[in-house]
């Protein structure tokens, strides 16, 4: 049976392959799944299900035909609509609220600067100590230096570095002001630092997962503006980025050794460990999970912190993984977590309401030209399958600040939109 996930998920990518001529988002998207099923195959063939988070271990493994179905489709479901983009048909993408794309950009450049100042002079002292004693206090709730420092800001900043997650969206703003404008070249450079607040700020806990989400949307973006990218931009990328890759390579590496060396699997079973469990524990999940309780701070992050004073903390999930009787912080993926908390019931009318949106957003096929609001929509709802290979990224509400950003451009660029007259040309600023 736990062959199956893997053979989907690698038939899809490649039907979306030669329907989209090649790599393209929803390709990329189920090949990370077809990657993560087939660790998950190494994983029960070298019996590597006694550690690492896995809630099945090599006595009582139980990978049913309900499950395995229900795990494929409901995740081919959430990368069905981004099929509809094929992004070497894309010619333009359009600005109708191009103050606003700006401010915002600024703002976010501002924030990776805050941030910046909070890391600088500790960084190096934490990486040059025991990186799994700085991610396991990071882990018991014990405060970074950074962390100390933001308590020290005035009230204007102190609020302003609650937006320093949100700078994920600094990104495809980098990638759209590289490839469609000639806004001047520092202001797109630090876009490109502010895009790296979070893994740079993930350096504090010795932390991979930002890391990692960053590497998976950089590629993400690579493959959505590659046709629009000049080949001297393409050669500057791949000067510049390389050796940022072998640094977050190496930087992954090694908190990984740090974490799994001295374990029985050492630090290669750890890290097949670590990425190929979605699978596994989904299928723990349903077989043994109790949804008599319904928790919705991980899907409703900001109402459940605003209005009922309830976030997915440690302490929270502590208690929750007792009723339990496992726990529930494992990798179980997107679709994992969300029935989990909300009943394989409610996660179908979750992944609904997610395939809906999307395709109000995307609208049709084969689309030629998208607006700033609509790129940003789709790469902020991008991350959910994406990065879903691990779990629900949105489960804290400091992220949600994100959506509202985008949903204030997607709402102007709309309106904008609608009350351009015939024949109405904006700033300059597009090119193409």
């Amino acid at each position: 049976m736990f062959f199956i996930p893997f053979i989907f998920f690698l038939l899809l990518t490649v039907h979306w392959w030669r329907t989209h001529k090649g790599l393209d988002l929803c390709t990329y998207m189920s090949g990370l799944y077809a990657l993560t099923t087939f660790l998950g195959i190494v994983i029960v063939l070298s019996d590597l299900t006694d550690a690492g988070g896995i809630l099945f271990d090599r006595y009582d493994l139980e990978l049913n035909a309900l499950p395995t179905v229900i795990f494929c489709i409901t995740i081919a479901i959430g990368i069905l609509p981004f099929s509809l983009i094929h992004s070497r048909e894309i010619r333009t993408i359009s600005n109708n609220s191009p103050r606003l794309v700006t401010i915002i950009s600024c703002l976010l450049i501002g924030v990776a600067l805050l941030n910046f100042w909070l890391v600088a002079d500790s960084t190096a002292e934490i990486l040059g100590g025991d990186l799994e004693t700085v991610r396991r206090a990071h882990y018991e709730g014990i405060e970074t230096p950074a962390e100390a420092k933001a308590q020290t800001l005035p009230s204007i900043l102190g609020y302003l570095y609650y937006l320093k997650l949100s700078t994920l969206i600094a990104l495809p703003l980098f990638f759209y002001y590289a490839c469609f404008t000639q806004r001047n070249k520092i202001f797109t450079g630090l876009l490109f630092f502010a895009s790296l607040t979070t893994p740079i700020s993930a350096l504090q806990a010795a932390d991979r997962t930002e890391f990692i989400l960053y590497s998976l949307m950089f590629l993400c973006c690579v493959i959505f503006f590659w046709k629009n990218m000049s080949r001297k931009f393409k050669r500057k990328m791949f000067i510049i980025g390389s050796p940022i890759a072998l640094i977050i390579a190496i930087y992954i590496i090694a908190v990984s050794a740090a974490r799994f060396g001295d374990r029985d699997e050492g630090t290669q079973g750890g890290i097949i460990q670590y990425a190929g469990q979605n699978y596994l524990n989904f299928c723990y999940f349903w077989e043994n999970a109790r949804y008599d309780e319904i928790c919705s701070e991980r899907e409703f992050p900001m109402i459940n912190h605003f209005v009922m004073k309830i976030d997915s903390n440690n302490t929270r999930r502590n208690e929750r993984s007792g009723r339990q009787g496992f726990f529930i912080s494992v990798f179980a993926s997107y679709v994992g977590d969300i029935m989990l908390d909300l009943s394989p019931v409610g996660m179908v009318i979750w992944i609904f309401f997610y395939f809906l949106i999307n395709m109000l957003i995307i609208k049709r096929r084969r689309r030629e030209e998208f607006d700033i609001g609509e790129i940003l929509a789709i790469f902020v709802s991008a991350v959910i399958p994406i990065f879903g290979i691990f779990y629900y990224k949105y489960a804290f509400w400091h992220y949600t600040l994100m959506f509202l950003m985008v949903f204030i451009v997607y709402f102007s660029s709309g309106l904008s939109n609608k009350l351009q007259p015939t024949g109405y040309e904006d700033d300059g600023e597009e090119t193409a």
